[in-house]
């Protein structure tokens, strides 16, 4: 078995977090939860936060600290972008592998 590269589990990671919201379908979840947040309490805030952290961690070990929080938070911001463009989620994890090859080099 072959295994992932970097960007390739970077990818995956993103497409874990987001890439099953992408589509008709999935944007009526995100309206329900957008619309009523207290469907899902604290855990609506502490998750992007979470997330965050674990993606600034995973790249400040290549990076350093002070490079990898605007690296994370820019990949971040794309998957957004992404996911409200995106009409497939082939479309979203093709444009997520340009951001990722972009901003982490």
């Amino acid at each position: 078995m072959r295994s992932r590269s970097v960007p390739e589990r970077r990818v995956e990671v993103f497409d874990r977090w987001a890439g099953r919201y992408v589509g008709p379908l999935a944007r009526d979840v995100v309206v329900v939860v957008e619309d009523n947040p207290d469907l899902l309490g604290e855990i609506a805030e502490s998750a992007p936060r979470r997330f965050e952290g674990l993606i600034t961690a995973a790249l400040a070990a290549e990076s350093g600290q002070e490079a990898a929080v605007p690296v994370a938070q820019t990949l971040i911001s794309a998957s957004i972008g992404l996911k409200h463009q995106a009409a497939s989620r082939e479309f979203y994890l093709e444009r997520l592998k340009v951001a990722v090859d972009l901003l982490v080099r």
